[in-house]
């Protein structure tokens, strides 16, 4: 018994640390304040950035590595195919920010990425600044997967990484409004999911009605249909325009019946008085 002691507690001690690790996926983390605007990356050019400064409207936070050969590529071709189509002027409703969690890429690599991505969108055609590929070191890197809830692990040989695909919509003020998983984003989920980023912002008719009819479901991590809402609406508004058809007909019809009170009544005519009789006659 006293043999196997020392036995038991060494595979314990190394089972810890695999038990601690996080598993890879997402902990979604909605309606939290990422706390990451003074953390400072590095662009595309070498130059120092901070996100902060990034986040002057909603933000389209996609996490991968450069030298991926998975799903890093697939996800960011299929991201730039849905914000060209999302009908969204990217740089003015939002800005798309690509971080690398591999702090081995560098600045050369992000360019070179960056340029392929956007020779996709034919559509919009983003300036560069308005879709920014940045790089980072551990510390920094940690700050931003830890405060989105983005788990990740290196491959046995530690040439790559086991990763979830995900990107989350941030607002202006960092708050998680939505994470959109998988490598095939539908256009309408990104405007929508924008749209929810930037909450308080004047919003057209149009934009209104789209909020009403559809609604983020967090089990399917998507946007749905809410047919109960509009066929509640199609019922009220049907309701309501019958209503001012019965008033506005009540009240043509007493105009009507005022307006023949009022007339003159039509003109008997009275016949002429028979001229007496003569005697004899």
């Amino acid at each position: 018994m006293r043999s196997a002691l020392p036995l038991f507690i060494l595979l314990a001690s190394q089972a810890a640390p695999a038990l601690a690790a996080p598993a890879v996926g997402v902990d979604e983390r909605l309606g939290e304040v990422a706390d990451i605007a003074d953390v400072v990356l590095v662009d595309e050019e070498g130059q120092p950035v901070r996100l902060g400064e990034l986040m002057d409207r909603p933000v389209a936070l996609s996490l991968v590595f450069y030298r991926c050969t998975g799903i890093c590529s697939p996800l960011l071709q299929d991201l730039s195919k849905a914000a060209d189509n999302a009908g969204l002027d990217v740089g003015e409703a939002y800005r798309l920010v690509t971080v690398s969690f591999d702090p081995g890429d560098t600045p050369e690599l992000a360019r070179l990425k960056r340029d392929a991505t956007l020779r996709r969108m034919k559509k919009t055609a983003p300036e560069p600044e308005e879709w920014r590929f940045l790089t980072g070191d551990q510390a920094s890197i940690d700050r931003i997967t830890q405060a989105v809830g983005f788990n990740y692990t290196r491959t046995e040989d530690g040439q790559g990484f086991n990763h979830p695909g995900v990107v989350v919509f941030l607002s202006p003020e960092g708050k998680i409004c939505r994470y959109l998983h998988g490598q095939q984003f539908n256009p309408l989920d990104v405007r929508m999911a924008v749209e929810d980023a930037a909450v308080g912002r004047p919003r057209p008719l149009m934009r209104k009605i789209q909020q009403l009819c559809f609604a983020y479901d967090p089990v399917g991590r998507a946007y749905v249909l809410r047919t109960n809402r509009i066929i509640l609406a199609v019922t009220m508004l049907f309701a309501f325009g019958f209503g001012i058809y019965l008033v506005t007909r009540k009240r043509r019809d007493g105009e009507r019946r005022e307006d023949g009170d009022a007339r003159p009544g039509p003109r008997l005519a009275v016949p002429a008085p028979h001229p007496p009789l003569a005697n004899g006659d």
